[in-house]
């Protein structure tokens, strides 16, 4: 077998091959050996059928069965043989005559490949560094929110008329072009009587409306509306008005700090100190992640170098798939969301970029400063892991049994060492 390796770029490559005419015959003969014991054609008896009758019947589908072994199994011997690290398929294109009794089977592969990096001036990196702060007005804003997520609409009472800031149960109709359109009618719904849109949720109109009555209004809906029969459209609305709400919101004391139900937490001070704890611990994890991002951003400005597309396009797939297990978990439907993936991954595309040219980098940190990662650190990695998840450490192992879950986890593991190497070895500021 012949095998030739041309560079298009650093990070693709032409491999062309020239595979033996001897193999594909041999390759051939099992395909047809095999066809003959399962295939069944009358007048023969199974197993007996001639080779040329095989031929005959189904040389097309047994030649592509035979192009598809020998090109996979040929690619894999070069890329063995030449060190290359292809991060997609290969596109193949099979060279005339192909199959031909005789002659030597030839084809080409463009395949993209990992890009070769020797890291420098990694070490010394000059990086600011946000220390961790929490303020007593962190603390005040964390309470603020505590105490609107505790509180609660009541019905007004003593007043009919409704004013800015009341919350208002409606029932409305709707039209465009005089015409009822798909959820333009609905009853019990509240707004706010509030400046504002009605998509949003705020009807100023109302202002003034007693209980009872009803206000006619316009609403003009955006080009990119997320019902596509809306979009820049102008609907006529008529809003009655059936009840008034107003927010009750509780004070800030100990009865509110008991509502909030954190085990052990019983007076406002104690609440307090909860709070600034977790965001001690919040603001330190932010703190070293940016940290980390300055470490990783300092390092690739000193190294440039061009990332395989399909590692990019990969990366987003991943941010895609994270966010619609999270919706999912939110008991909401990516696909009843309307959204725009295409304009999603062209919006994910520089993250992606950063995350892979990152993990390139760091790999081949790892490589120059001989870090590695040892199956007793991957053993740890996984206990702690079980701790914080909550899961028996046996599940979680059985978890990650498979090996790509093990490989990317002592890949995770050594790209933090490297990192944490970067890190340690820069000039903070």
């Amino acid at each position: 077998m012949k095998i030739e390796v041309e560079a298009i770029s650093p990070v693709e490559k032409k491999v062309t091959v020239e595979v033996d005419p001897e193999r594909v015959a041999r390759e051939l003969d099992k395909a047809y050996a095999g066809l003959g014991r399962r295939v069944k054609l009358r007048g023969f008896r199974a197993g007996h059928v001639p080779r040329n009758v095989l031929e005959r019947h189904f040389r097309d589908e047994v030649e592509r069965q035979v192009v598809d072994t020998v090109v996979n199994a040929s690619f894999g011997e070069a890329v063995s043989q030449h060190d290359l690290q292809p991060v997609a398929s290969p596109r193949v294109d099979v060279a005339e005559p192909g199959l031909a009794a005789g002659q030597p089977f030839r084809y080409s592969a463009r395949v993209e490949v990992k890009p070769r990096l020797e890291p420098k001036d990694y070490k010394q990196l000059e990086v600011t560094r946000k220390p961790a702060e929490v303020t007593d007005q962190m603390v005040s804003d964390e309470l603020t929110r505590i105490q609107d997520s505790l509180s609660r609409l009541v019905p007004v009472e003593g007043r009919f008329e409704a004013q800015t800031g009341d919350y208002a149960v409606i029932d409305h109709e709707g039209t465009v072009d005089g015409q009822p359109f798909e959820g333009s009618k609905a009853e019990g719904v509240t707004i706010k009587v509030e400046p504002g849109d009605l998509t949003a949720g705020f009807i100023p109109q109302l202002a003034g409306a007693k209980v009872g009555d009803a206000v006619e209004l316009d609403q003009t809906f955006p080009a990119d509306a997320g019902y596509e029969p809306l979009r820049g459209k102008t609907a006529h609305f008529r809003v009655k008005l059936q009840s008034l709400k107003s927010r009750e919101v509780p004070s800030i004391d100990d009865e509110l700090a008991k509502n909030v139900g954190l085990e052990g937490i019983e007076t406002l001070d104690a609440l307090k100190a909860r709070i600034r704890a977790d965001l001690e611990k919040r603001e330190t994890q932010r703190a070293e992640a940016e940290l980390k991002d300055a470490v990783i951003k300092a390092a690739l400005a000193k190294n440039e170098f061009e990332v395989p597309p399909a590692m990019v396009e990969h990366a987003i797939d991943v941010m895609l798939q994270g966010a619609f297990s999270r919706f999912a978990r939110q008991g909401l439907d990516p696909r009843q969301l309307d959204l725009d993936i295409p304009r999603l991954r062209a919006d994910l595309r520089e993250q992606a970029l950063l995350q892979v040219k990152g993990a390139l980098l760091l790999e081949s940190i790892a490589d120059a400063e001989k870090i590695e990662v040892t199956d007793d650190d991957v053993q740890a990695e996984l206990a702690r892991m079980s701790g914080e998840m909550g899961i028996p450490l046996a599940k979680l192992q059985q978890q990650m049994k498979g090996g790509n879950a093990r490989s990317a986890l002592r890949n995770r593991l050594r790209e933090d060492r490297a990192l944490a190497f970067l890190t340690s070895e820069a000039t903070l500021k």
